[in-house]
């Protein structure tokens, strides 16, 4: 079930097969939407190699965040996180030459760790998976994955790649 807060957290991945497809507009507006209800809502731009939040909110991309949280050894991540209106944001931050590495890391499972206990909702804006292994690495720690598809935009032949995804379980309870 998507949308159950029977636990205390839910961690919500969104994803889509190339770039273009609309996995950012998705994860604000779930952000908002969210917000309406629930107390606590944080949205973490996870695509750290081409991150698209900051243009939702008006600010540089170069905002420290996600990348510098984990590369900087941070003790908390709550000096990285924006109080945009109703929910929080955790935008990507600098782009590292080593995203896959910093998503694979401890310090990302600390993150995890951090946050959880925090917010009623974590949307996470990831990066498409056909191009990179970064979303799989981060779908590790997830409940639910909302997979985006664009009308007059994604290739049908992608419905391939995303069976295999649901039947290898690369990503965690997908959601089309």
């Amino acid at each position: 079930v998507l949308f159950d807060n029977k636990s205390k957290n839910n961690f919500i991945l969104v994803t889509s097969s190339i770039k273009g497809e609309g996995k950012t507009v998705v994860s604000v507006n779930l952000a908002s939407m969210l917000s309406s209800k629930y107390k606590k809502i944080l949205l973490v731009g996870a695509d750290l190699r081409n991150p698209q939040i900051h243009k939702f909110i008006n600010v540089d991309k170069n905002v420290p965040g996600l990348s510098d949280y984990i590369y900087k050894d941070e003790k908390s991540v709550e000096k990285f996180v924006i109080k945009n209106g109703n929910f929080d944001i955790l935008l990507s931050g600098i782009i590292p030459p080593n995203p896959t590495e910093l998503l694979t890391s401890p310090r990302f499972s600390s993150f995890v760790d951090e946050i959880k206990d925090k917010y009623d909702y974590i949307i996470i804006d990831s990066a498409p998976c056909i191009l990179v292994s970064d979303t799989f690495e981060i779908s590790k720690f997830v409940d639910t994955t909302l997979y985006v598809t664009r009308s007059n935009y994604s290739d049908i032949n992608l419905c391939e790649f995303i069976n295999e995804c649901k039947n290898l379980k690369k990503l965690s309870n997908i959601n089309l």
